[in-house]
């Protein structure tokens, strides 16, 4: 299997140079890549979004890697569909492994929610990005998914409302709407902390429109229900 890198640089041109030494190390010392095999590099570059550019390694030493590109491949992985998941905040260990799994089913965005039964408040942002440029790179995703800053439920739930997206909410009290693939293009997912949605917010949820649906007759831990959840919309 290939290796796959983001790099935060131009990449289509005929020499590629990685002078991150982190990166550079990693390809070196870690992976052990040698002159001559190929990596596959992308970014988020709007021109260069959506590609793989297979690159070969010509020299690398402790400070820098030179490549020179072999071929520009589209990355037709990604899903036909986007989901925003808005996800309530649960404890760090489980909040990250949200990001990682999310990010390798194919999530497009992720809302840290406040809500009011959030055991946390916050994230630890440098390292939630880490975490999503990794499992975009394990995955093949041709894209890192966006990151929002933690909000409010309110917030959410206006932010949701004014999107124009469909809005999935998923809560325990739903026991006849199953969650099933849906055909929208772009869909916002709501999942609430451990413990439920309180009334106040479910009524909120009701007020702006959205889609109360049910994961099944088993109680999922949060974090679960995210990655279930999302995974059927967009793949089932």
């Amino acid at each position: 299997m290939t290796h796959r890198f983001f790099l935060n640089q131009k990449l289509d041109r005929e020499l590629i140079v990685v002078k991150d030494r982190a990166l550079v190390h990693q390809i070196r010392d870690v992976l052990k890549i040698r002159k001559g095999e190929r990596v596959a590099f992308f970014n988020s570059d709007a021109e260069e979004a959506g590609y793989d550019f297979i690159s070969e390694l010509r020299n690398i030493d402790s400070g820098m890697a030179v490549f020179m590109l072999r071929e520009k491949m589209e990355n037709k992985r990604a899903p036909t569909k986007k989901i925003i998941l808005f996800q309530a905040l649960i404890k760090k260990d489980k909040f990250e492994w949200v990001l990682e799994k999310g990010t390798e089913i194919g999530i497009s965005e992720f809302v840290p929610v406040i809500a009011s039964r959030s055991e946390k408040k916050s994230i630890n942002r440098a390292r939630s990005e880490l975490i999503l440029k990794e499992a975009s790179e394990q995955s093949g995703r041709a894209a890192i998914p966006r990151l929002h800053n933690e909000i409010s439920f309110d917030r959410a739930a206006a932010l949701a409302q004014n999107s124009g997206n469909k809005t999935y909410f998923a809560d325990f009290s739903e026991k006849e709407n199953m969650v099933r693939g849906a055909g929208d293009r772009a869909i916002n997912l709501f999942i609430g902390p451990e413990g439920g949605w309180e009334e106040r917010e479910l009524y909120v949820a009701g007020r702006a429109g959205f889609e109360v649906i049910s994961l099944g007759r088993l109680t999922l831990r949060s974090e679960t229900a995210s990655v279930v959840a999302s995974y059927t919309l967009l793949w089932g």
